[in-house]
């Protein structure tokens, strides 16, 4: 009936390795000593008998019984077999495990259950074999599969921090490229303005500090590195941002205006992080309005309190977002401009969040934009 169910079952008699067993057990044994015995706990076990269904796995027939244990079960895993023999000695004890013995050409994946049988003797194991291999094979394609899935994720993580270096540094070296050109305009003048030309180069050094902090930004959020955040003013921060901002909107023939109150308000943030945000959410607009060629180019950036948040709005008097695009803007890669990455306000909108905030879109009656942005305000 065994044998027709397909049962692999077997036998191992360990008689002789009880002392063996519990000589291992002892404390303080050195490597050289439990090796030793483990070898000869192998040598005095046998492996006695198998039904046909374990033969077959195991590749034994009956007329090569009895075999040291050896022949079919690794040294690797000896500690497997002293439990076993351990366990034997309870009668009501079983002993289970996954291992990888030995076979014909092969490695034998299995689940090992032994017991000592009511009217054995200790050191007298019975044992079944169920056949995991394919599972184990399954497994090791699922492990291979997800290392593979971990490959690619680095790889389009990589991908992702290229674009957003290219498109975060593109701006503030816009503006240096910029303030460069004007001031060679204005060193080519035959009356020297060595003020315009030192406004220039105040606005390079300055765009060169803002790429610098940007990259080492980036370097730390690649490094998972704390953020640092401080009590940030943010009509300062605003204005110092704009002051960078002045020849990219000259060279784009926008206006822009602020309307900010005195007492706007301080948040708690990382200041590099927030002049991101205001300079993609401003160039984003000012580009807008010159690729759309518009007669008007008007930019303003308000600011208020609102309820224990400060509120800042860039507006702009562009040609609009078409409501097919605005389900999309926050979406990475995802561009109203043809030149555009699509990046920059998915980063905008995660830079936001990240300090307890909200960003927006906001619809107009008329033409133009305006994105708006809400922080927790810092009493």
């Amino acid at each position: 009936m065994v044998d027709a169910m397909g049962l692999a079952l077997g036998r191992l008699d360990a008689t002789a390795a009880g002392a063996l067993a519990t000589a291992l057990a002892e404390r303080g044994l050195t490597t050289a000593k439990r090796h030793d015995l483990l070898r000869r706990l192998f040598g005095e076990t046998r492996l006695v008998a198998v039904n046909c269904r374990a033969g077959t796995m195991l590749g034994l027939a009956e007329s090569d019984l009895p075999v040291p244990v050896g022949a079919v079960w690794p040294f690797a895993e000896a500690d497997h077999l002293v439990q076993a023999i351990a366990a034997s000695a309870e009668p009501q004890a079983c002993f289970r495990a996954r291992l990888a013995l030995k076979a014909p050409g092969a490695t034998l994946h299995v689940r090992f259950s032994s017991w000592r049988e009511e009217d054995a003797p200790p050191g007298a194991l019975t044992f079944g074999l169920v056949d995991v291999s394919d599972q184990v094979l399954a497994e090791k394609d699922a492990v291979h599969l997800r290392a593979r899935m971990a490959h690619a994720d680095r790889l389009s993580t990589l991908g992702i921090m290229s674009a957003t270096i290219a498109h975060e540094v593109r701006q503030p070296l816009s503006a240096m490229m910029t303030s460069a050109q004007a001031a060679l305009r204005w060193l080519r003048q035959p009356q020297v303005d060595l003020r315009q030309v030192e406004d220039c180069l105040d606005t390079i050094v300055l765009g060169a500090g803002k790429a610098e902090e940007t990259v080492a930004r980036l370097r730390a959020m690649a490094a998972n590195k704390r953020e640092e955040r401080t009590r940030c003013a943010v009509r300062p921060l605003i204005e110092e941002t704009v002051d960078f901002l002045q020849q990219e909107f000259a060279s784009r023939q926008a206006t822009l205006s602020l309307d900010l109150p005195v007492d706007l308000g301080s948040v708690w943030a990382d200041g590099v992080q927030l002049r991101q945000v205001l300079i993609n959410l401003m160039m984003n607009a000012a580009q807008a309005m010159a690729e759309a060629r518009c007669w008007s180019r008007a930019l303003k950036v308000r600011g208020r309190r609102d309820g224990g948040m400060i509120v800042v709005e860039v507006e702009d008097s562009g040609p609009g977002i078409s409501a097919s695009d605005q389900e999309h803007l926050f979406e990475g890669f995802h561009s109203t401009r043809a030149t555009g990455l699509g990046l920059g306000l998915r980063i905008s909108r995660q830079i936001v969040e990240d300090h307890g905030g909200t960003l927006e879109h906001v619809s107009k009656a008329s033409a133009g934009s305006i994105f708006r942005f809400a922080l927790p305000q810092v009493e």
